[in-house]
């Protein structure tokens, strides 16, 4: 006889996470497209490109990082699967410019490496008090996302916006966060 049991859930044995910084932000997707090419099992991957980082650098008090574009990335699986996840990640970061790789099992460590990330949206409208925040959302495919995210950055710079980045990007999906006096 088969029997379903709709409680039941599937939990990875382990997780961990990563973070690298970049000199470009080319570098940054570049690794991102080459990782999801390769079949990297990662479960998230994020950016933040250099302004947004600084903006939550300043805004959550973060020391040990610079001001420079940075992805995160979240790793689930055995023990083993997550070590190899990472150290494919690495080499890979390493190629396109990557440095300062760091990653983390315990829980309080990957809570201190994505505590950036996990606060963008405060930082951004900290930047510039009393102006609002619009949110944009693009979803490009994998291939076509470093000229996208190049050409938004180029775009948003061209213009004198400030824009900081943030985004989904394991996915093919970024953010722009336009600051602006309502």
């Amino acid at each position: 006889t088969f029997g379903l049991h709709p409680e039941a859930t599937v939990r990875a044995e382990a997780i961990s996470a990563g973070i690298c910084q970049f000199a470009t932000l080319e570098g940054a997707v570049q690794t991102v497209i080459l990782a999801m090419q390769h079949g990297i099992p990662v479960a998230r991957i994020e950016l933040l490109d250099d302004v947004q980082m600084d903006a939550c650098m300043r805004y959550s008090k973060l020391e040990g990082f610079a001001v420079m574009p940075t992805l995160f990335f979240e790793f689930h699986g055995s023990e083993a699967a997550v070590a190899e996840q990472a150290g494919q990640m690495r080499a890979i970061t390493e190629e396109f410019g990557g440095s300062a790789f760091e990653w983390a099992t315990k829980p309080e460590d990957r809570t201190r490496l994505w505590k950036a990330r996990h606060a963008a949206y405060y930082a951004a409208k900290a930047m510039s008090p009393g102006k609002e925040v619009f949110a944009t959302d693009a979803c490009v495919p994998i291939s076509r996302l470093a000229d996208c995210v190049l050409e938004t950055k180029a775009d948003a710079d061209a213009t004198g916006l400030v824009a900081p980045i943030v985004g989904h990007v394991g996915d093919g999906n970024f953010h722009l966060c336009v600051l602006f006096d309502p």
